[in-house]
């Protein structure tokens, strides 16, 4: 079964009337995450005695973007250029519809169902991620799924720090007018990830299955919030509710 290579850079093709174009993204390091996720705008205000809640974060993906692309193929190029380096302001000429699908892709983790039906054993948990991450050798993208990430159980305490920094924010201006500002708890996340991970399946460093150490350092940030927050989330009760 092929794996996530997490020391590569990742290709995010993109088929638009009828030509393919390619897009190549540096591995993204755990502070440029950080910076991402404090861009993101979460806010709470009052406005004529009503809550509005907003939330934006399609900026702070572009400007993940920025940071991290390093080239892209298949468009046309002025007269005289061979390569899209050439091009002063390369990046900001890209048809802003690429831009936003390659950062969406970025991003694109969510929690999968587990691909075993084996008995959860006392002191370990796994999640399951599904992840959309790079093109294949012949240049379709594919999504992996079944990423499996093993932990150690969370303590008391642990959870006590994920709740309290879940519910973080400041305010700006006065009481009838301000403004509540939600930070968000993803530094938290990244950081009880490396605290409790063991191993991982289904991704690879230099070819090879990461041990401890190198899931802590390589693995991407972003998928250390998407396992750790599924972690730390709340398991269902299956009720009966035709029983007596």
């Amino acid at each position: 079964m092929s794996a996530i290579e997490l020391k590569a850079p990742r290709i995010i093709t993109i088929e638009d009337r009828g030509k393919n174009y390619s897009l190549t993204i540096a591995r993204i390091p755990a502070k440029v995450w950080l910076r991402y996720f404090e861009g993101i705008q979460s806010t709470s205000e009052n406005v004529n005695g009503k809550r509005v809640d907003s939330f934006e974060s399609s900026s702070a993906r572009l400007e993940l973007l920025y940071a991290t692309l390093t080239t892209a193929e298949g468009y046309a190029l002025p007269n005289g250029k061979t390569n899209i380096a050439q091009v002063d302001g390369w990046k900001d000429m890209l048809p802003l519809g690429h831009r936003l699908a390659v950062a969406n892709t970025l991003i694109d983790v969510r929690p999968s169902d587990p691909s075993d039906d084996e008995a959860i054993a006392l002191g370990q948990e796994s999640v399951y991620l599904d992840a959309v991450w790079s093109a294949d050798a012949s240049g379709k993208m594919r999504k992996f799924t079944g990423l499996r990430h093993n932990f150690r159980v969370p303590s008391v305490e642990q959870q006590r720090r994920i709740s309290r920094d879940s519910t973080r924010s400041r305010v700006v201006g006065g009481s009838r007018n301000g403004k509540t500002i939600w930070l968000g708890a993803q530094a938290t996340l990244v950081g009880l990830y490396d605290e409790l991970i063991v191993s991982v399946e289904g991704y690879t460093v230099d070819g090879a299955a990461p041990d401890r150490d190198q899931v802590i350092e390589f693995m991407d940030a972003y998928h250390k919030v998407g396992a750790a927050d599924a972690l730390f989330a709340p398991a269902s009760v299956k009720v009966d509710e035709d029983g007596d």
